[in-house]
């Protein structure tokens, strides 16, 4: 799916393997969900209000489109979500992480992210994840950030079962929006 008012992956050259019906729904999604924004919410832009009030807007809206796709109607958006778990196997038990652990970048080290949006599912007994976003403004894109996003998504993607990470650089108006899908 192409899209001219957006900078993104076109989805003809995504590499092989990737589910392309699947990533095609949710750039509908996306798409979407920025056209609502950037009609209904408009002033955000324009007074350059901070990252997180126009990221939590944006996930609104993602939930009114999970919310109205009887698929998809179990399924939760939430922003900065910090309640994971993973199954310890020696103690046969589900313990809460308090965070995803993503390895950094230059260090190795891990250390607990919360990720800017997630969809899924919140519980722990099944893998629950569908997909998640990392977001920028278009005034608080350093190349640093963008990396340590990116990173964030390979993590999640490669390891925590997201079938795919977008990162979503608000532009100042719709056309200037640019959108990065990761996998893996």
């Amino acid at each position: 799916m192409k899209n001219s008012n957006y900078k993104q992956t076109e989805t003809r050259s995504i590499p092989e393997g990737w589910n392309k019906s699947e990533l095609d729904i949710y750039l509908q999604h996306i798409h979407r969900c920025l056209s609502i924004l950037y009609q209904q919410e408009y002033s955000l832009f324009e007074n350059d209000l901070c990252e997180r009030c126009i990221t939590f807007r944006f996930a609104h809206f993602l939930q009114n489109i999970f919310d109205g796709n009887t698929s998809n109607s179990k399924y939760f958006v939430d922003c900065d979500y910090n309640s994971s778990f993973y199954y310890d196997e020696r103690h046969r038990q589900w313990i809460k992480r308090n965070g995803k652990p993503i390895e950094e970048q230059t260090s190795g080290r891990p250390v607990k992210r919360f990720i800017d949006i997630i969809v899924h599912q919140r519980k722990y007994e099944q893998p629950s994840d569908l997909i998640c976003f990392e977001i920028k403004k278009w005034n608080n894109c350093t190349k640093d950030a963008v990396n340590k996003d990116l990173n964030n998504l390979k993590q999640l993607t490669s390891k925590y079962g997201y079938s795919f990470g977008f990162h979503l650089i608000f532009g100042k108006k719709l056309e200037e929006t640019k959108i990065k899908i990761v996998k893996g």
